[in-house]
């Protein structure tokens, strides 16, 4: 039977109850506190104190028509497939109708669709001069490209939805930015500034801890309009995620599409920053733009 350390159980016993580890990590965990009294003594706290968060404290009130919207994607037969990508590579945008409004040289058929400010698609123009096909550029350390399989952006976007539906409720409720970042100041080894959006439409919820593959990440939730954005931040480097390499101004973002949501990833600051909505990919982008 294999077990685990106190310190790597007491690490993860948080993410572990709210059912964000695979299922080796959480038989470890199991393993360990069916024989380790302080260890089992803290798990049973810890569900006990959620317990209490949830029931005690006022959450934000998304809009209604976020609740519609979200029973009504639950239902789509195609939740059920959760890997089901759409590749962004050159030759393939006609499956990526979720990204067209920013892909312009995947229009042939619209030359006068254009991007938005800043943003091109990293594909060749009609003459091949001056941009890079995605099929041939090489993804830097920490990313892959989207031809490439991808489970840690299946885990991003599943982060995501589980916040969207609550069952990873936010367990720090404010629109103040620097609150934010005062609760996630001893939480995490790396700093997490929320992002500041100039958009009005775009408001700041609140965080909480989360965990992409045995590491730790902020989950930060906003309100874009009546539609959930969740901002996922990671140390650079700590995981490989995919995407279609785009230029977005003076950095290059991965840009995929998992069922109805698209997810924009970036460093920036030492920071890995994912960014998951059902928001139109051109929205999502622009706000990326503005993270600095």
């Amino acid at each position: 039977m294999e077990t685990a350390p106190c310190s790597w159980v007491r690490r993860f016993v948080g993410p572990w109850k709210d059912g964000e580890l695979d299922p080796a990590d959480a038989a470890r965990i199991e393993n360990h506190i069916a024989v380790c009294a302080g260890c089992a003594a803290q798990a049973r706290f810890e569900k006990w104190f959620s317990g209490e968060v949830r029931r005690r404290v006022d959450r934000p009130q998304a809009p209604a028509r976020l609740a519609d919207r979200i029973s009504l994607e639950l239902r789509r037969e195609s939740r059920r497939q959760r890997v089901r990508r759409t590749a962004l590579a050159f030759g393939g945008f006609a499956a990526a109708a979720g990204l067209a409004a920013v892909v312009a040289f995947g229009l042939r058929d619209s030359p006068t669709a254009q991007p938005p400010d800043g943003v091109r698609a990293a594909v060749p123009s009609e003459t091949g001069a001056g941009r890079d096909s995605p099929s041939t550029l090489s993804a830097p350390p920490g990313f892959l490209l989207a031809s490439e399989r991808d489970d840690v952006g299946v885990d991003i976007v599943d982060r995501h939805e589980r916040a969207v539906r609550h069952t990873l409720p936010l367990e720090t409720a404010s629109s103040d930015t620097g609150a934010v970042a005062d609760w996630f100041r001893d939480k995490v080894p790396f700093p997490v500034v929320a992002p500041r959006f100039d958009d009005p439409d775009v408001r700041l919820l609140g965080g909480r801890l989360t965990h992409v593959r045995a590491e730790d990440a902020a989950l930060l939730g906003y309100v874009v309009g009546d539609q959930w954005m969740s901002v996922i931040i990671l140390p650079a480097g700590a995981v490989r995620v995919g995407g279609t390499p785009m230029a977005l101004g003076d950095r290059t973002v991965y840009v995929s599409q998992i069922d109805s949501a698209t997810e924009v990833t970036f460093e920036q600051n030492g920071l890995l920053y994912a960014m998951v909505s059902d928001v139109s990919p051109d929205i999502l982008l622009r706000l990326a733009a503005q993270i600095r």
